[in-house]
């Protein structure tokens, strides 16, 4: 049966399975929990008002591109928007490689870049960080062979939260001819950008996000970042006619205008963040790392899965994520406004009892 083929070939992919989280406190996500969702209405409702859902978007996109060019110092021609980090992700891996090509990425990364390797039949090559979590671009560009098609890093790192220092990540982005893909989905919550850099180099392409710091989530919202004749190439040979809803693009328009308020909760999340990893390292057998993000990587004296298991029976969901360099037992939760930060510290102190 020609069918056969395709669901063989598919057993290669590890399907994505959120959690349900009716009723219970969810910090597995990490969404921006510190925008009111009263406010989030109402950027939905002023963006429901400010399109007509009858029509293709038109200069909506353009709009949108003016905005975040002039939030990141850049020029709206360096820009693609796309619905949601995940498109970006494959527009990349399905139009500049091909099957049988790698993907070196250096790991622990976002899960989303092995499945979308597996989907489209390339060679997954993970280098692994330091056990202290540093990046060393020598031991990256060694891994790189002719087959190397692409090379991946998630800046500030998902799941262990740090950032890299800015000269090592250019120094990885200069080694290497290809492109280079800098994830930044987390970036409003790390000290520095490399959206400046990305005009003046042939081969850098940053992936930026409305899903987090933001909080559109649920719009499916996202850009990269790359010079003008890569962005120009992507946007009108590859990416669909209308990849993005009128109403996700002005929801973007209209958080933009608002940029004050994000601001402010970006401010609140790396104060609660210090304050959760503070509280983290009082508890014991619990150990917090360092975070430029909104999460906390913690590793505990019990095995990871056990305590995932017990916070879950009692209504609490945060994100399993076991070995990393140096440590067995990780578990990652978002940072969250402090009465409901208490109620995870509190549900994880019963746990490791």
């Amino acid at each position: 049966m020609p069918l056969e083929g395709f669901y063989k070939c598919s057993t290669r992919i590890e399907p994505y399975k959120p959690e349900p989280a009716e009723g219970g406190v969810k910090l597995d996500s990490n969404e921006n929990l510190f925008l009111p969702r009263e406010f989030m209405q109402y950027i939905v409702s002023e963006a429901a008002g400010s399109c007509d859902p009858r029509l293709y978007p038109r200069n909506e996109t353009n709009t949108l591109k003016e905005a975040i060019a002039e939030t990141l110092t850049v020029q709206p021609g360096q820009l693609v928007v796309a619905s949601g980090g995940d498109q970006v992700i494959e527009l990349l891996v399905s139009n500049m490689l091909k099957p049988g090509d790698e993907v070196v990425a250096v790991s622990p990364t976002f899960s989303m870049y092995p499945r979308f390797a597996a989907m489209r039949r390339l060679i997954y090559r993970p280098v692994e960080l330091d056990p202290g979590f540093t990046l060393d671009p020598a031991k990256v560009l060694e891994a790189v062979s002719p087959k190397t098609g692409m090379i991946v890093v998630c800046n500030p790192n998902n799941p262990t939260g740090n950032q890299f220092k800015m000269e090592t990540v250019l120094e990885l982005v200069d080694g290497f001819s290809g492109p280079v893909l800098v994830d930044e989905a987390y970036a409003e919550y790390g000290e520095y950008s490399l959206a400046g850099e990305a005009a003046e180099r042939e081969n850098l392409i940053l992936l930026r996000t409305f899903s987090k710091a933001y909080g559109l989530a649920g719009m499916r919202l996202g850009y990269a970042v790359a010079n003008k004749r890569l962005a120009e190439t992507l946007n009108e040979r590859y990416m669909p006619p209308f990849p993005v809803s009128n109403l996700s693009l002005w929801a973007g328009i209209i958080m933009l205008r608002n940029w004050e308020k994000v601001e402010e909760t970006v401010r609140e999340a790396k104060e609660e963040r210090r304050w959760l990893t503070e509280a983290h390292n009082r508890l014991t057998g619990v150990q917090a790392f360092p975070s430029a993000t909104n999460f906390i990587l913690f590793t505990t004296e019990k095995p990871y899965m056990e305590v995932y298991d017990g916070l879950k029976r009692g209504g609490v969901l945060i994100r399993s994520i076991g070995k990393v360099p140096g440590h067995d037992d990780c578990l990652r939760v978002t940072v969250a406004p402090r009465d409901v930060a208490t109620k995870f510290l509190e549900a994880l102190e019963e746990v490791m009892k």
